[in-house]
C-alpha cells in the first residue's frame, strides 16, 4: 500500500500516511499484525466494546511498536 501511494505521490508523502489494519483484531492476535513495519496501527471494532480487551490491544500495541 506504502509502495502505490509512493508511486502516486511521493515518497515524502508516503511516509506521513499512517496505514492501519482494518480487518478483526483481538487482544489474542493483535501482535501478529502490529509486528509488520508497514502496519501502523488498527481499527478496532467489537474488541474495544470489552474494556479488558481494549487496554490489552491497546498495551501490546504500544509494546510492539515501542520495540520497533
Amino acid at each position: 500500500i506504502r509502495g502505490v501511494i509512493a508511486s502516486m505521490w511521493g515518497k515524502d508523502v508516503a511516509r506521513t500516511i499512517r496505514i492501519l489494519y482494518g480487518g478483526s483484531v483481538t487482544s489474542s492476535n493483535v501482535t501478529e499484525f502490529i509486528v509488520e513495519p508497514e502496519i501502523d496501527g488498527a481499527l478496532v471494532g467489537g474488541a474495544s466494546l470489552k474494556a479488558a480487551d481494549f487496554v490489552s490491544i491497546v498495551k501490546q500495541t504500544a509494546a510492539s511498536k515501542s520495540a520497533q
